[in-house]
């Protein structure tokens, strides 16, 4: 009989495990040979080989659908050991599940505000043990039910009315009365809004119908204005998630707390509530793998296995870079969910990795690579229908100890899509302060906020972010009108080293502003951005606000609405140096636009570039913007005037086809 002084494979079952078995087989034997049950059993049995001794390589072979109703942690071990080189695969004839929840059964029939649904009762919930604000159905998220369906409410005031600072949020604001007149269930709703570059959420603490005053359990992050005539993105549009009377559209669901009941419509009316996969979440992370900074738990590999279902409740506590004020729950981090757990987690380990799986269906983002931890691979995986983001990569903050330094980790061949479902601000792979990580060869796509977001220090503050490398991505799609300062490629603060290289990026998308293809945001330094083709953009194909000394040559940029270059500001030093690009307009876009009302002409160092406008033979390049007005500036004029573009050329390359009416581009290449 196989035991672990002679085995290297340890089997857990779903469907044939039990925790009586030894573990060492695939299927029950006689003599009490078969594959667990439990992973609680199967910790106990790798923790007691570790301490005997016995470290060889471990297979962990899993079949099945296991739920958690509390994050699996594997790591240290007492006596000063950790786990390593464990690879945990799946195998069998369907797919192996870690399901960070409940799957919900025995639903019935049932009628609730006049829609026909199905309908569970679930005491935990009626009794308090237990609260859920996401549902998923067969891998997908369910919908909260809203209130307006459409659209968004005003208010008629805020907490502070007369906010100057960016980070003066509001705890409560008074709501037009007759907007949720007659509305039940307000003291059970999350209450949403978007604005600048975040979407905040917060439960509800109270409603007084008497005054319009609702108050949040959490305070916005930003500040917000009730001045609903000026268009800007500071304006207070709210909705309301889990409202009875906005329960009834397909896959609908609503949980009534006091009852303890989940109403829910499916999709197909027609389908045998049995025939449903409807999952609940338990836990905020299904398994973390963390060893100590003095012993990093490494060779831990996830392989061929599905992550599903987990926690998507969550409540800010990180500060403003920064702010003095006191730390409290907030509606949003800063930017980017950065503060966001993951389902699958990583802390002072090194030498893992994640191939093949499946990411689904989850709360906040997918997998967060976090202190501590080095080469560590997300490898040709999928990643979508996710609350959050994707890949979230978090180091340390320059002047930290180095123990916590996080490097040299990789996001290869993935494809992530259809992320930020809950939190909009999310990205498909987010790097804060951390250096010489791989993002090669994605597929990212229909997010509503950037796709690849690098960097994480604004200005010109020292940053152990640099050295990155970020290429032969597809990033498409990005941004669906809703938050604004974005782009499918965006970086931050002074990143020596970093590349951004051979990427195809199309289809950008911002609410009120911002929406670029390639962005070299605030203090963006020594930046290498070559050979990529960035086309239909919102605002520009490539922008920098403002930096030192970036490099960017041999692109095609190709129709940016506000222009298809821009910088933002001119510092008196170079900012870019814009070489042997192929920049393309339309309509009456400019090749080149300034933000600063100063103009751009020292911060950027352009030569040898080619200019082409299907339909003008001799385009805008710039507008000159005086207090006489505004002026058209050709190429010629460019040059002779304003001494840039040195050598640089009107004209398409060949092998160049130009799709006009729908803004797309072809080339033989």
């Amino acid at each position: 009989m196989f035991d672990f002084t002679n085995s290297s494979t340890i089997y857990i079952s779903a469907t044939e495990g039990s925790d009586a078995y030894t573990g060492f087989a695939p299927h029950p034997e006689k003599g009490g040979a078969g594959p667990l049950r439990s992973f609680r059993r199967l910790r106990e049995l790798l923790v007691g080989m570790h301490t005997v001794g016995h470290i060889q390589p471990i297979t962990v072979r899993i079949e099945g659908e296991h739920y958690f109703t509390e994050t699996y942690t594997l790591g240290s071990i007492s006596g000063g050991y950790v786990m390593r080189d464990i690879t945990f695969e799946g195998y069998g004839d369907t797919p192996a599940r870690l399901v960070g929840g409940r799957r919900l059964t025995g639903f019935a029939p049932d009628t609730f505000h006049g829609a026909p649904c199905i309908s569970l009762h679930i005491p935990e919930v009626e009794s308090g043990a237990w609260r859920f604000t996401d549902l998923y159905v067969n891998g997908q998220r369910a919908s909260s039910a809203r209130y307006p369906r459409e659209g968004t409410l005003r208010a008629v005031a805020v907490e502070r009315m007369d906010a100057q600072k960016l980070g003066d949020g509001s705890k409560w604001f008074i709501a037009h009365k007759e907007d949720l007149a007659g509305i039940d269930g307000i003291e059970d709703a999350i209450v949403s809004f978007y604005h600048y570059w975040v979407d905040e959420h917060s439960p509800v603490e109270s409603y007084d119908p008497e005054t319009g005053k609702l108050v949040m359990a959490y305070r916005s992050r930003f500040k917000n204005t009730v001045n609903y005539d000026k268009n800007d993105t500071s304006e207070f549009c709210y909705y309301l998630e889990n409202i009875p009377a906005a329960f009834g559209a397909p896959n609908d669901w609503y949980l009534d707390v006091p009852r303890g009941m989940l109403y829910y419509v499916p999709e197909d009316p027609t389908v045998d509530p049995a025939d449903l996969a409807i999952y609940a979440p338990t836990v905020e992370q299904i398994i973390t793998v963390q060893g100590k900074p003095e012993l990093h738990a490494s060779g831990i590999r996830f392989r061929n296995l599905e992550f599903l279902c987990s926690r998507g409740d969550y409540a800010s506590r990180n500060a403003m870079p920064g702010s003095d004020a006191p730390i409290e729950n907030y509606a949003s981090d800063a930017q980017s969910l950065f503060g966001g757990y993951g389902a699958l987690r990583f802390k002072y380990a090194t030498n893992c990795a994640v191939e093949n799986c499946r990411f689904t269906a989850l709360g906040l983002h997918a997998v967060e690579i976090s202190h501590g931890c080095e080469r560590v691979r997300i490898e040709r995986s999928t990643f979508e229908s996710l609350g959050g983001g994707g890949v979230k990569i978090f180091g340390h903050i320059a002047g930290e100890s180095e123990e916590n330094r996080t490097a040299y980790c990789s996001v290869i061949g993935n494809k992530i899509t259809h992320i930020g479902r809950r939190y909009a601000a999310a990205c498909g792979v987010l790097i804060c302060h951390a250096s010489y990580n791989e993002i090669a060869d994605n597929e990212i796509s229909y997010t509503d906020y950037s796709g690849i977001s690098v960097g994480f220090v604004w200005g010109y503050t020292p940053t152990n972010c640099y050295g990155n490398v970020i290429r032969r991505n597809h990033v498409h799609h990005i941004g669906v009108g809703l938050l604004s300062d974005m782009a499918a490629i965006y970086l931050l603060g002074m990143q020596s080293g970093t590349v951004v290289e051979d990427n195809y990026v199309h289809d950008v998308v911002s609410g009120h502003y911002g929406g670029h293809g390639i962005y070299t945001d605030e203090g963006s330094s020594y930046v290498s951005i070559e050979r990529n083709i960035v086309v239909n953009c919102k605002s520009n194909c490539f922008y920098q606000h403002y930096g030192i000394h970036n490099t960017v040559r041999d692109n095609i940029f190709a129709f940016g609405q506000h222009g298809v270059v821009a910088m933002g500001r001119s510092e008196g030093h170079i900012g870019v140096v814009f070489e042997n690009n192929t920049v393309i307009s339309a309509a009456e876009e400019p090749m080149y636009h300034s933000y600063a009302s100063g103009g751009f002409t020292q911060a950027l160092h352009a030569s040898g570039n080619r200019f082409y406008h299907p339909e003008n033979p001799d385009p805008t390049i710039f507008i000159s913007r005086t207090p006489a007005g505004a002026r058209k500036v050709t190429l010629a004029e460019w040059q002779q005037e304003f001494h840039m573009d040195e050598g640089s050329t009107l004209g398409l390359p060949d092998g160049f086809k130009i799709d006009y009416e729908n803004r797309r581009l072809t080339f033989d290449k």
